[in-house]
This record gives structure tokens, C-alpha cells and sequence, in this order.
């Protein structure tokens, strides 16, 4: 006997696209492009509870551990296809490599470490990789590069 198909996407790809409402789907745009719950709740006019209820449960309809995954995976079942594409381009392989080490929430005194650079000059590549992903800080710029599909959730897990 064998299990039920559950709905929704396969860990693996290739699922159908889960369904989510029209907010819930704003507010999945919203967040991979960068905006924080406060910024959220000012443009629907709700409380700031109320975006982070829309992103639990937007999390679960995609199998999410957290918001920065369910942008991911959205982005992986072609959910935000729409978003700019242009992430990609003026990026070294040396500012993906940078990318993926802030994703996975190193600091730059280790990132210089893991890549044997001074720590000037990663503090630069960090200064650089921001501004030209339009990111305000290092998580918006994690949330970017995971939108674009530079960096994914295997990279940040063997940092």
C-alpha cells in the first residue's frame, strides 16, 4: 500500500505551485523584494501581527521554515517570475562567493577567514555586493540573492 499524494510542492521540485490568496502572494512579493513586516503593514493598512499571521501561513502553504526559504521556494515553482531579473548581472563570481557567506550569516571578519582576503577588503566587497543588488542591509541582500537564485538553501548549510 502505498502513502497519499499529499498537495502542494515536493521537496524536491518540480510540484505544482501551492495556493496561496492574492495578499498572501503581495505579501510573498513584498518580503523578496526586501520589505520588512512594518513596511508591509503600512501599504495594506493592517497591523504588523497580521503581515507576520500572512507569512506563517504563507510559510506552511509552501513547506517554509522561514521567510527568507518560502522566497526560495517560491521563487524555484516560478512564483515570482515577475520580479526583477537583473540581480544577476555586475556580480563577480568573487561577490556571489561574498554573497553566499553573508546569506549563511557570517560576519566579515570570518568571511575574510574562509576566503583569505583581508578583512578590508571583503568589508568592501560586502559595500559593493549591497549596492549593487540595491539591498539597504546584509539580509535584504541574502533575501536578493536567494530570489535570484544565486544562493541556495545547500550553500548557506555548508557554510
Amino acid at each position: 500500500m502505498t502513502a497519499p499524494a499529499l498537495p502542494g510542492p515536493s521537496p524536491h521540485g518540480g510540484g505544482p505551485a501551492p495556493y496561496l490568496t492574492d495578499t498572501q502572494t503581495l505579501v510573498l512579493h513584498r518580503f523578496a523584494e526586501g520589505h520588512t513586516c512594518r513596511q508591509i503593514a503600512r501599504e495594506l493598512g493592517v497591523s504588523e501581527v497580521t503581515v507576520r499571521g500572512y507569512s506563517q501561513r504563507l510559510q506552511g502553504a509552501l513547506g517554509a521554515e522561514t521567510i527568507a526559504h518560502a522566497v526560495h521556494l517560491a521563487h524555484q515553482l516560478g512564483m515570482l517570475n515577475d520580479l526583477p531579473r537583473s540581480v544577476r548581472r555586475g556580480l563577480s563570481p568573487e561577490l556571489v562567493e561574498v554573497l553566499r557567506l553573508v546569506a549563511a550569516g557570517m560576519p566579515d571578519s570570518r568571511i575574510a577567514q574562509v576566503l583569505d582576503r583581508p578583512v578590508y577588503t571583503v568589508s568592501d566587497q560586502v559595500k559593493r555586493l549591497r549596492q549593487r543588488l540595491g539591498a539597504r542591509d546584509r539580509s535584504h541582500a541574502a533575501v536578493l540573492g536567494m530570489a535570484a537564485g544565486l544562493v541556495r538553501p545547500q550553500d548557506i548549510d555548508a557554510a
